[in-house]
């Protein structure tokens, strides 16, 4: 079986598209669809995040360049409802929510707003002194939403495992499947949460993302961070779809304004951003989280340029043991 890394992975033109929440009464209603998977791992657990991400952008056609904007939104919170005193089995009820926007003139790229609404459903029990065992059900509802249909609402399924080889050390292993409008995409991670010494942390479920913490001191943190994202939406022009498929290395600082609370402020290079346009029956053999099966017929609008990508997030953290 082939595996394509396209050339937005390595050599491949496309692009895909950000979104924002144009209306208050969208957000509103999302936020009451929502409630996602917690984020287990670096050393605490984040219940709540709100991060928005900016990204200029840049399409070259034979008739000139078309410089335009794109704007991220996401929401994502989780509740652990604790099934025995001793919280060793527990529910996860969550979603996270996400808003594309695009502005500016950019004829040859037809997307100007996607959304994603992505509840999340899990149980997480503990197995042994080491062992945890998580089941995760994420089905996500991606489109432009000017004509929400069913068929919109995709699948997906996780499941996790983590082994506590020490008290400094944690590893993770997870699989899963997710349907896309391109078809199946199947997931296989592998997963750490390593405190080195007293200053620095990585943790991370590689390839989806990976982060190297130092701790300047007791509010501050700084490092190194690579998020990957592979999502697709529905186009109500035409049926079509939308892919975006994303690698961003890039640097953070984040303070503590609180003991729970954090604020994080990245400033990333994309080295991969394929926002490209299918027809609704250009399907691909699957992927391997962002990784290509085969081939597939080539997108139908011109390449979106890498470039830089600044984010600001704020987040809700609990740290076991942390009062």
């Amino acid at each position: 079986m082939k595996i394509n890394i396209r050339k937005s992975i390595l050599t491949r033109q496309g692009a895909k598209p950000t979104r924002l929440l144009a209306h208050f009464i969208t957000i509103v209603t999302m936020l009451f669809m929502l409630i996602p998977g917690l984020s287990f791992g670096q050393g605490y657990v984040e219940g709540v995040n709100i991060s928005y991400e900016y990204m200029p952008m840049k399409i070259e056609t034979p008739s000139g360049v078309q410089k335009f904007t794109g704007s991220n939104l996401k929401i994502a919170t989780a509740i652990p409802i604790f099934l025995t005193p001793n919280k060793s089995k527990y529910l996860i009820v969550g979603g996270n929510l996400e808003a594309f926007n695009f502005s500016g003139t950019h004829p040859d790229f037809e997307v100007k707003r996607v959304y994603s609404i992505s509840p999340t459903l899990g149980y997480s029990t503990t197995v042994s002194k080491s062992f945890n065992l998580t089941a995760l059900l994420t089905p996500t509802m991606n489109s432009d939403y000017k004509d929400v249909k069913s068929s919109d609402i995709k699948f997906g399924a996780i499941v996790r495992g983590s082994w506590k080889a020490s008290d400094n050390l944690t590893w993770r292993g997870i699989i899963g499947y997710r349907r896309q409008f391109y078809g199946p995409q199947y997931v296989a991670l592998v997963g750490m949460d390593w405190k080195v010494n007293e200053k620095w942390q990585i943790f991370g479920d590689i390839p989806h993302n990976l982060t190297a913490s130092y701790t300047v001191n007791q509010k501050v943190n700084a490092g190194f961070n690579l998020f990957v994202q592979n999502s697709t939406y529905r186009l109500n022009n035409q049926d079509r779809y939308f892919e975006y498929n994303t690698v961003n290395p890039g640097l953070f600082v984040e303070r503590y304004l609180s003991a729970k609370w954090a604020v994080r402020a990245t400033a990333a290079y994309t080295l991969i951003r394929n926002m490209e346009i299918y027809n609704k029956d250009d399907k691909a053999k699957g992927f391997i989280d962002f990784a290509e099966l085969g081939d597939r017929k080539d997108p139908i609008n011109p390449e979106v340029s890498p470039g830089l990508a600044f984010k600001i997030g704020l987040s809700y953290r609990i740290i076991p043991g942390k009062k």
